[in-house]
């Protein structure tokens, strides 16, 4: 049965470790997608007015796929100040603690 939430900052470490390992994935994908290498006339000369559609729809899921990547980076970050201010609370915690019992 759990006691409750309990915080890690070791755990909290590894997951900014590990997003920051992955984050640089849907941007480096994105440079796949946008900006597209196909033109009007790959749509055909009947259909070359939907280009301006789809160039549009490929730009903005490039443009996604690149916030996504800064998003996982600020999550990261975010997960890592976390994980460093529980740290130093803990430490702080123990120290008044010790002062507290006299430090037998």
């Amino acid at each position: 049965m759990p006691n409750g939430y309990e915080a890690s900052s070791e755990a909290m470490t590894r997951a900014q470790i590990r997003l920051a390992d992955v984050a640089d994935d849907p941007a480096n994908e994105a440079k796949k997608v946008a900006p597209t290498e196909i033109v009007a006339g790959d749509f055909g000369r009947v259909h070359q007015e939907s280009f301006g559609k789809y160039k549009a729809g490929m730009d903005e899921i490039g443009a996604g796929m690149t916030g996504l990547s800064n998003a996982l980076l600020n999550l990261g970050s975010g997960i890592g100040t976390a994980g460093a201010k529980y740290t130093a609370q803990e430490a702080n915690a123990g120290a008044t603690a010790n002062q507290a019992g006299g430090n037998r």
